[in-house]
């Protein structure tokens, strides 16, 4: 069990500082990234730690795999169709962990940077926003409806973020999530769950403290997580 938690640990270091490297710019669209053994060695992790780290951030989109010539950083001139997300989501469903630690990685970021970006039309949205949530009937609405709201919502987001190449990604995650938010959904307690959480990263946006905002962003997905591994 701890090795497990150790390898988990370290193949979200490497996935953060990758991804960090190209919504930087440090690293540019078509550039080869390091070899799996020059990462390994920058960040002192194993070759197969990081071979998990590269996966995830190709699942995404976020990189691009070439078999015996190195990985790039992928185009973000356009998106991954929804058909294409979906289809390598059921081609490496056994490697959940990692399609949710991007997804972590990247809404997360989504919501911190619109937070930098506040002005008066980001916060009408988000107040907005936090009404319709509000005002769901969670007893008789559906599960297909229940994620079409939360994903509007959340690409709006991503639109109001002002980074392109993250609400691409974001859009790319939005589609990996969206068949198991629907079957999450269908359970009454996990629409409550949604629009309580959910409310208080609203709120949270609202309010000029951005660890407020961290916080509760971390207990979202922190419920998020419990609910996955009880689906």
């Amino acid at each position: 069990m701890n090795d497990n938690t150790n390898n988990k640990t370290a193949s979200d270091k490497v996935i953060e500082n990758i991804a960090q490297m190209i919504v930087s710019g440090e690293v540019k669209p078509g550039e080869k990234l390091l070899t799996e053994r020059a990462f390994a060695e920058k960040y002192k992790v194993t070759r197969s730690c990081v071979r998990e780290a590269i996966r995830a951030l190709a699942l995404i989109g976020m990189v691009t795999i070439h078999p015996g010539g190195g990985t790039y950083v992928a185009d973000n001139n356009g998106n991954i169709p929804e058909e294409t997300v979906v289809w390598m989501y059921h081609q490496n469903v056994h490697k959940y962990d990692e399609i949710y630690t991007a997804r972590t990685l990247i809404e997360t970021e989504v919501y911190l940077e619109c937070f930098d970006q506040m002005n008066e039309e980001i916060r009408t949205y988000v107040r907005d926003a936090r009404e319709i949530l509000l005002n769901i009937d969670t007893d008789n609405i559906t599960g297909e409806e229940m994620e079409k709201i939360l994903s509007s919502i959340d690409s709006t987001i991503g639109k109001y973020c002002g980074n392109s190449v993250m609400y691409k990604l974001l859009l790319t995650i939005l589609a990996l999530r969206k068949e198991d938010s629907i079957n999450i959904l269908t359970l009454i307690s996990s629409r409550e769950s949604a629009v309580f959480y959910r409310s208080k990263i609203l709120t949270a946006m609202l309010q000029d403290d951005k660890k407020i905002l961290k916080e509760a962003l971390k207990k979202f997905f922190l419920n998020s997580s419990k609910e996955l591994h009880l689906k």
